[in-house]
């Protein structure tokens, strides 16, 4: 598998990544490649932070 891209770690920390096919593979190199194993905390730390400030400021982000 090539590196993990921006976006589907994004996708990933969001819950948008579900089937297995796509899934089992993205969490095997997150966990065999340092490079992308340190992406996806930055990216975990990004999504958590919008939704922090998403909660702050009241929006639902359900509603779109």
């Amino acid at each position: 598998m090539a590196h993990i891209t921006d976006h589907d770690l994004e996708r990933y920390y969001l819950g948008m990544i579900t089937e297995e096919p796509e899934l089992a593979p993205l969490e095997e190199h997150i966990l065999a490649c340092p490079g992308c194993a340190v992406r996806a905390e930055e990216a975990q730390d990004y999504v958590d932070a919008v939704r922090a400030a998403a909660i702050k400021g009241g929006y639902d982000l359900a509603l779109g």
